[in-house]
């Protein structure tokens, strides 16, 4: 026996076995021991055991479960997907479950294991593979996940050996889908994107205010997503909350505080394109994420991950027409090109002005003296829970919009973005041969960028930009982009310099706001003053300037530099976005 297990487990188990012999699967059930339950619910698997234990599933149910590497982490180790499908000929909808992202939060690991072996060794688990095809990322921070100690998660309450929620590169992979700095981003992207997913899962801790509840959880916001997807997103989540209410496990949104505490109510969280589930709306596939609560015990918290991972996959049974046909649907008419200019919504803030009232419950909080600062520190009193309605804001409005333009250019130079855009599934056709084109380009006006460094980069945001029709030179082998119904989302969210999550606020295209060319002061002197004889018009602009700005009539390099950027000698290319429209 490769652990010793309880009585009561054991026997639980050869139930399950039983189960599985009557569906025509061969099965031993101490090989389906997870690692988890072989600690005493105190350990998660580590990386090797919980591939080893994949390949010991995908051995006992060979017809059934693939255990295959979609890909290398930036350590260098592969990166694991366990695929479950029935050899039924029904349509199936596809379902991602994603783990370890943050590794010391590794819930999702342990919970996925148990969803596995109960979907391979029971008749209810035939039933829903019948309709839907499963992946599990085993654990997608491959790196993280072997750093392991202790003590990586200070708030947290178990298990034993805690993974970090750096990558080999430190890096935030919750952070990169968007920007795919990481070789996991780049293998995840190309994965998903080929696979055309229906409906994905990450599983998370959160940190936060504290509660009563162990499970809590967001989905993608309905604005992100086609009209199409949500009724489903509607369906499902009518059906999750009171199911996992009946099974004991009573839920809320996730906790993001007005203020410091839940009383102050609470607001949905807004995920861009860099997040999980905001990168899975950009590929019309409606996602989740659920956060246990850090303060509640190991166990609970894997057993509440479980519990939301068996509801959700039987509200996906119950919808399953419904999303096939939503899914045709896609497939059949969303490659097609946008026949007209739309205008697609950039940048969303929360509208304060209007939410809704939800029963929550929460503790009573107080403040007392720190023994540590000696000033006042926050508490939770767990003895006095307390349930009452509070505000829950969940209501977004736009405040960016663009107009998606036909085709998007993108210059062959700027090759690091191809990639991406590839990577993701964009169909992109080379330009033929040297051309001139009159297209709408945009000049970076202002921004903003971050002091410290974020991710890797100096995040910029804030951005302003001019449009304008201007005639550039197309070059044989630039790459011209059409927008269709099923990419527009995402190109406008890469690159539109003004999303948030923009290809620009990367960094990607940072050497246009260099200028390049310029002018010795006592040589551009006699330059300055020719033109201004032969340009009346801006000379009359310059001499009011000078008039109406005293710090400027008393700079000469700024009055200078105001004549050499309006003359032929300026390069049009300093802050020109290199990515063009054609409308």
């Amino acid at each position: 026996m490769r652990h010793q297990l309880c009585a009561i487990f054991a026997v639980l188990l050869l139930v399950q076995a039983a189960n599985a012999q009557k569906s025509g699967f061969k099965t031993d059930i101490y090989e389906l021991v997870t690692p988890y339950e072989g600690s005493g619910k105190k350990r998660t698997a580590t990386y090797t055991e919980c591939v080893d234990w994949y390949r010991g599933l995908q051995k006992q149910f060979p017809n059934v479960c693939k255990l295959d590497s979609i890909g290398l982490s930036d350590g260098g180790s592969p990166i694991y997907v366990c695929k479950i499908r029935s050899a039924s000929s029904n349509p199936k909808i596809k379902l991602l479950i994603n783990n370890n992202i943050h590794p010391g939060e590794p819930e999702g690991t342990d919970a996925s294991m148990l969803l596995a072996r109960e979907l391979l060794t029971s008749p209810e688990g035939a039933q829903l593979l019948g309709k839907i095809d499963l992946h599990i990322i085993c654990q997608y921070n491959v790196d993280g996940s072997q750093n392991q100690s202790c003590c990586t998660r200070a708030n947290q309450d178990g298990p034993d050996n805690q993974g970090f929620r750096g990558n080999a590169r430190n890096l935030d992979l919750n952070r990169d889908f968007i920007k795919c700095d990481s070789r996991n981003a780049r293998a995840f992207a190309q994965y998903f994107s080929a696979g055309k997913f229906d409906y994905f899962i990450d599983n998370h801790t959160s940190n936060g205010a504290d509660y009563q509840y162990t499970l809590t959880y967001f989905h993608t916001r309905p604005e992100k997503l086609l009209p199409v997807l949500q009724p489903l997103l509607q369906t499902l989540e009518t059906y999750i909350k009171p199911e996992l209410q009946k099974k004991g496990w009573p839920t809320a949104p996730y906790v993001e505080t007005m203020k410091t505490v839940p009383d102050s109510g609470i607001h949905a969280f807004w995920e861009t394109g860099r997040y999980a589930t905001g990168y899975a709306a950009l590929h019309h596939c409606i996602g989740y994420t659920v956060e246990t609560h850090m303060l509640k015990p190991f166990p609970q918290r894997v057993e509440a991950t479980l519990a939301f991972l068996r509801v959700f996959m039987q509200g996906l049974a119950n919808q399953h027409n419904a999303s096939v046909q939503v899914h045709d649907y896609l497939k059949r008419f969303h490659s097609r090109k946008l026949q007209q200019p739309i205008v697609e919504p950039i940048q969303h803030v929360l509208n304060t002005g209007k939410w809704d009232t939800i029963t929550f419950r929460g503790y009573a909080f107080g403040y007392k003296q720190s023994k540590v600062t000696g000033l006042p520190r926050l508490y939770y009193d767990t003895g006095k829970p307390w349930i009452k309605p509070i505000r829950y804001y969940r209501y977004f409005k736009p405040v960016d919009s663009v107009v998606i333009p036909r085709y998007y250019i993108l210059p062959w130079a700027w090759g690091d973005v191809y990639e991406r855009l590839k990577l993701n599934g964009v169909e992109i056709k080379q330009v033929g041969q040297d051309t001139h084109m009159l297209v709408r380009v945009s000049y970076i006006k202002g921004f903003e960028t971050s002091k410290s460094p974020y991710e890797g980069h100096y995040l910029h945001h804030s951005v302003q930009t001019r449009d304008t029709l201007m005639r550039v030179q197309i070059r044989r082998g630039d790459w011209l982009i059409p927008l269709t119904q099923s990419n527009h989302k995402f190109l406008a969210a890469v690159l539109e310099p003004r999303a948030p999550d923009s290809y620009f606020a990367w960094n990607f295209f940072d050497a246009v706001l260099q200028q390049k060319e310029g002018y010795s002061d006592y040589v551009w002197e006699d330059k300055a003053q020719e033109i201004l004889d032969s340009r009346p018009e801006l000379k009359a602009l310059f001499m009011a300037k000078k008039v109406a700005d005293k710090a400027f009539a008393g700079d000469a390099w700024a009055q200078l530099s105001y004549i050499y950027h309006h003359s032929s000698y300026y390069e049009q290319s300093h802050n020109r976005y290199p990515v063009y429209r054609i409308d």
